[in-house]
């Protein structure tokens, strides 16, 4: 290993008659100091050697696998997932490992992104590392070998065509494709590679796919309210808000008692669930989905009862959160949802299914006043509303004409 790799001198800092000789270890786990003479700094560096070889084996040898790095045991995955002792000791000692994913469980440890993040990485990066490249698997792969062109011809159109129900929807290849890439810039950082073979893979959103998932078949009321009696007790009452205000599930599980206002009878939507932003929560998904949404009586009344039940909470605590306060994970809901309607129909509903039931509901409602549905929607532009919910739209349009033309049949 050569020295002038991690040490060098800052000319700068010497004409300002300041310490210039910089040992440089923060890609390795260390961290950066500087020295009079470069003498003291390759003491310092040696010492670091001695100590930690291990972690200073040439990068260039690295696979991918290699690279990831260990997913932490099935102790740690639980909700004991920031217990790891070996990783916690690794941040204590400030010991250089140098694989992704301990730098991942580093920020979390900071309060970055949310542990259920983390969790679904194993399975995405699972899934990437099982592509054949010729007779290699991508987790076997030398990182120095990987080039653009593996990204383009076989990664990204085996994950495009190798979901559990046939192909993956754009959202979810965009998804890999941010991991995979965040995973090659770690490489960069390690010096494996000189550049990230994924940064100019760009994935083209399907032209029949809408920005909003396209509305299925209408539910009706009544089996709203029949999955509603069997459904847990934990989850009807975030079951009816969905039904009754039409938020993202992401809206939703962000929550809080100060947006709510128990005397208009009104919401106040200004954030959503975000796994990649510190706290868990972010902005919501368009400048227009910040907005002001009715909620119905039978509705209020229950969030008032849940309200004094949990002893008038902090107004910035989880309306649904846990017992702890923590955000539910984004699929608790939408299990429980699926679970229930095995037991009663043949039918596959997501918890994305009852803001179209809100929207429904809506259309049926103020009819032609589209501007106003795509307002308490939160949609981008009405166009969207349309490209949603134009069948639906166009399927009234014919029941209201059938019925003024037998108004005027004379029988």
């Amino acid at each position: 290993m050569k020295n002038k790799k991690y040490i060098w001198q800052d000319n700068t800092r010497l004409k300002k008659g300041f310490a210039s000789f910089q040992l440089d270890l923060r890609k390795v786990g260390g961290i950066r100091t500087f020295f009079e003479t470069r003498l003291e700094a390759e003491k310092v560096l040696n010492k670091f050697l001695d100590l930690n070889k291990k972690a200073f084996q040439e990068s260039d040898t690295w696979t991918i696998r290699d690279l990831l790095g260990p997913f932490p045991n099935n102790d740690a995955k639980s909700q004991n997932l920031f217990t790891n002792t070996k990783w916690d000791q690794c941040i204590k000692n400030n010991t250089p490992e140098r694989h992704f994913l301990f730098d991942e469980y580093k920020r979390m440890k900071k309060g970055s992104p949310l542990p259920q993040y983390f969790i679904e990485h194993e399975a995405a990066f699972e899934s990437i590392l099982q592509i054949k490249i010729g007779s290699k698997s991508v987790g076997d792969f030398l990182v120095s070998d990987l080039k653009a062109e593996h990204c383009k011809t076989f990664i990204i159109p085996t994950l495009q065509n190798s979901g559990k129900k046939g192909k993956r929807s754009y959202k979810t290849i965009i998804g890999f494709r941010s991991r995979f890439n965040k995973l090659m810039q770690h490489a960069k950082v390690c010096d494996c590679i000189r550049e990230n073979p994924m940064a100019g893979i760009k994935i083209d959103r399907p032209v029949d796919e809408d920005l909003e998932t396209k509305a299925k078949e209408k539910l009706s009321t009544d089996f709203i309210h029949e999955l509603e009696q069997h459904l847990p007790k934990s989850v009807v009452l975030a079951y009816k808000f969905a039904c009754a205000t039409g938020l993202r599930a992401g809206e939703q599980r962000a929550l809080t008692w100060d947006d709510i206002d128990f005397k208009s009878f009104e919401l106040s939507v200004n954030k959503s669930a975000k796994v990649m932003v510190e706290g868990g929560v972010g902005r919501v998904k368009t400048r227009t989905s910040n907005r002001i949404v009715p909620i119905a009586p039978h509705v209020m009344k229950d969030l008032k009862e849940l309200h004094m039940k949990k002893g008038r909470p902090d107004g910035t605590d989880l309306v649904f959160g846990t017992k702890y306060n923590t955000m539910v994970t984004k699929t608790y809901w939408r299990e429980h949802l699926q679970a229930t309607v095995k037991k009663i129909t043949d039918k596959h509903l997501v918890w994305h299914d009852l803001r179209h039931y809100y929207a429904s509901k809506m259309l049926e409602f103020y009819g032609n006043d589209l501007w106003t549905v795509s307002n308490l929607m939160g949609h981008s532009d009405i166009s969207i509303t349309q490209k949603t919910y134009g069948h639906w739209m166009q399927d009234l349009a014919k029941k209201q004409k059938l019925k003024n033309d037998m108004a005027q049949i004379n029988f």
